[in-house]
């Protein structure tokens, strides 16, 4: 008799896992957007497409396991970068562009994103406080 109420509990553990991640990573973009910061930092950046990169600075905002780095460029200009479960998930729309147009990676400790035409590199240690 245990076996036919635990599936049901089963299936529905693994149908909130995603919803989970999807809250921890809108309340660090909240934490974000309401300028509530765990770390600070400089990151290597380039707005354009060809441009050389650049210093950028970052401050990331944390929340379980989601993590959102608000990058400025040196005209102002801020993009978030969104992640979760440690892995690069999009960057917010802007006039740039919707934010789901990336390549990512994680090499050495260092993520490399592009989001659009932006490119960063952005250490593991910063975005997750290692």
């Amino acid at each position: 008799m245990l076996v036919r109420p635990t599936l049901p509990l089963i299936l529905v553990a693994a149908i909130m896992v995603p919803s989970i991640s999807a809250a921890d990573t809108k309340a660090a973009s909240l934490r974000a957007r309401s300028g509530t910061f765990d770390a600070y930092g400089t990151v290597a950046c380039a707005q354009e497409v060809g441009e050389a990169r650049g210093t950028c600075n970052a401050a990331v905002a944390r929340f379980a396991d989601a993590a959102v780095a608000k990058v400025t460029f040196a005209n102002g200009f801020s993009r978030l970068l969104i992640f979760s479960d440690r892995k690069f998930m999009r960057g917010n729309s802007t006039m740039s562009g919707v934010g789901t147009d990336v390549e990512w990676q994680l090499s050495e400790e260092i993520y490399y994103v592009r989001v659009d035409d932006q490119r960063f590199e952005l250490p593991e240690g910063l975005i997750f406080g290692e």
